[in-house]
């Protein structure tokens, strides 16, 4: 049946013959040694180290160091009281309490053994998208999406200044380590620096072309 199979497969075309060769019917046999020697010859040129124009350079290992393992996170509780998205959370220095700033527009501060709600805040007007504790004052810095950035009196609980400069939302806020200066950002593509207690802007950074998210 072999031979049946071999006579029915249709001829191809003929290759070219030696002169003076007569042409022949044989059929070729495949050689396995020899497919096998090819299969190496092409895994030797994979192997080479670059020295070849062929060669396919091999995939290289993370340069980075391995970072330290550590055990699986789990959560530690759930801290629930605001209606709204929580845009903002700031950590009091002494980890006693932190405060959250929401699309309620209220800041709530919590305490950060308990977890328990000791104080809300209202002021703003629309969403609260920024909050930075000073580590030097009794202070705490707010800003939202009303153009507001407040600053808040911890000891009477209370805002005592409002800085007034942005043309849109005020996205991000931080605090100079040193200097009593005040950093606010926004919608409005620009850095603003503030005299924290004269509430004075000390410069207007430009040169963003879009929202300032981050500081």
């Amino acid at each position: 049946e072999m031979g049946k199979l071999i006579d029915s497969l249709p001829a191809g075309p003929a290759a070219p013959q030696p002169s003076g060769a007569s042409p022949s019917a044989a059929v070729v046999v495949y050689d396995k040694a020899a497919g096998r020697d090819k299969h190496r010859a092409v895994m030797d040129v994979i192997k080479d180290s670059g020295n070849s124009s062929a060669a396919v350079s091999r995939r290289l290992g993370s340069k980075w160091p391995r970072p330290a393992w550590h055990a699986p996170w789990r959560l530690y509780r759930v801290v629930s009281g605001h209606l709204g998205w929580v845009r903002s959370v700031a950590v009091e220095p002494g980890n006693e309490w932190f405060a959250t700033g929401s699309a309620d527009r209220t800041i709530k501060i919590w305490d950060l053994a308990t977890a328990q709600l000791r104080l809300t805040l209202t002021g703003h007007i629309e969403q609260v998208t920024g909050l930075a504790v000073s580590p030097r004052h009794p202070y705490m810095f707010s800003c939202g999406l009303d153009k507001q950035v407040k600053c808040w009196d911890l000891e009477q609980n209370k805002v005592i200044r409002n800085y007034h400069g942005h043309l849109s939302g005020v996205y991000s806020i931080a605090l100079h380590p040193t200097l009593d200066l005040l950093m606010t950002g926004g919608r409005d593509s620009v850095c603003r620096v503030w005299d924290m207690r004269t509430k004075v802007q000390v410069h207007c950074l430009s040169g963003h072309e879009q929202t300032v998210c981050s500081i």
